[in-house]
C-alpha cells in the first residue's frame, strides 16, 4: 500500500473531519475520499462508520490503524538508516597519534579531501587508545605508532623514525655525534606521558642499560618538552621527526643502540570495505 494512501488514513483517524485532513495534507476532500475508498477495496471491508456530521473508525479501522502506524514508523526508520549508510559511505573517522602534522599526516588527509570531496573527521589519541577505537568501531583507520594487536588489523607501513637524545644546547655531550643510553644514568628525563609506548619504550630502553630514569616531567605536548630542555631542566628521548629542526637551543643527537620505530596506517581485518575506504587505502600506498 502507498505509504501517502497510508498517512491520509491515519491523518483522518486522528482528526476525524476531511476539512481539517484536506488543510493539514493539502490535498482536496475529493481525493482523500478516494484514497480511503482504494483501501477499504483492497481490505474488503469499511474502515470507518460514516455519518452526516463525522467519520468515526470502524472496528477494523482500529485494528489497520494499529498496523498502519507500524508501517509508516518503520518506513521512517528504514529511511533514516538509508540515511546514515549514504553518510556512512562518503565520511570517514581516521584516528592518529598526536604528531600528526611531524609526521605528513595531516597533510595526505587535506589531499585526500581535495582530491575526493570526502567528509572527514580526526581523532588524535596516543596508540594503544587507537587500537581501542578500531575495536569498537569507532574509527574506520588509525595511524599508529608501533601496533600492538597485530592479530585483528591490517597495516599498511607508513614512516619510520629513529630515537635521538635531545640536550640543551651547552649540555656536557652535546658536541658527540652519537650518544650511548648508559651515559645518560644520571640525568632528569623529561618524557612523553606515562604509560604511552614512547614513555615505556624510553623507560625500558634505560633499564636494558642497567638502570631506572629519573623522570622529573611527562608532557603530551612536544613542545613543552623541548622547551624545558632548552631552558636546563633535564633531557629527552624523542623520535627524530618531533624535534624541532630550527632551535638554537637544543642539540639532537643519535642514540646507540639505534632505536627505531614505525608508523602504521591500521584498519580491522574484518572491515567490510566501501568505495570511498578502498580509495584511501590505495591513496597511502601509492602517496
Amino acid at each position: 500500500m502507498d505509504s501517502e494512501y497510508l498517512k491520509t488514513f491515519v491523518t483522518l483517524a486522528k482528526e476525524k473531519n476531511y476539512t481539517q485532513v484536506a488543510d493539514s495534507l493539502y490535498i482536496s476532500q475529493s481525493s482523500i475520499t478516494k484514497r480511503i475508498q482504494k483501501i477499504e477495496k483492497q481490505l474488503g471491508v469499511n474502515l470507518f462508520n460514516r455519518n452526516t456530521k463525522s467519520v468515526e473508525l470502524s472496528k477494523y479501522g482500529y485494528i489497520y490503524l494499529e498496523y498502519a502506524e507500524k508501517i509508516l514508523q518503520l518506513e521512517q526508520e528504514c529511511l533514516k538508516k538509508i540515511d546514515q549508510a549514504v553518510v556512512h559511505d562518503n565520511s570517514l573517522i581516521i584516528g592518529s597519534i598526536p604528531s600528526i602534522g611531524q609526521y605528513g599526516i595531516s597533510k595526505e588527509i587535506t589531499n585526500f579531501i581535495k582530491d575526493t570531496g570526502a567528509e572527514i573527521k580526526i581523532i588524535t589519541e596516543p596508540s594503544g587508545k587507537l587500537e581501542n577505537l578500531l575495536h569498537s568501531n569507532q574509527c574506520d583507520f588509525a595511524f599508529i605508532r608501533e601496533v600492538k594487536d597485530r592479530k585483528y588489523f591490517k597495516r599498511i607501513p607508513y614512516a619510520k623514525d629513529r630515537m635521538m637524545a635531545v640536550l640543551p644546547k651547552n649540555h656536557r655531550l652535546a658536541n658527540l655525534r652519537k650518544i650511548s643510553i648508559s651515559q645518560l644514568e644520571k640525568e632528569f628525563f623529561l618524557l612523553e606521558p606515562k604509560g604511552s609506548r614512547p614513555y615505556n619504550l624510553c623507560v625500558n630502553l634505560c633499564k636494558s642499560s642497567g638502570f631506572l630514569p629519573n623522570v622529573v616531567y611527562t608532557d603530551r605536548q612536544i613542545e613543552n618538552i623541548v622547551d624545558l630542555v632548552a631552558d636546563g631542566m633535564g633531557i629527552s628521548l624523542l623520535m627524530s621527526k618531533l624535534v624541532p629542526k630550527k632551535s638554537s637551543r637544543i642539540v639532537a643527537i643519535p642514540v646507540e643502540p639505534t632505536v627505531s620505530t614505525s608508523i602504521s596506517l591500521c584498519y580491522m581485518s574484518d572491515e567490510n570495505l566501501t568505495d570511498l575506504k578502498r580509495k584511501f587505502i590505495a591513496y597511502i600506498k601509492n602517496r
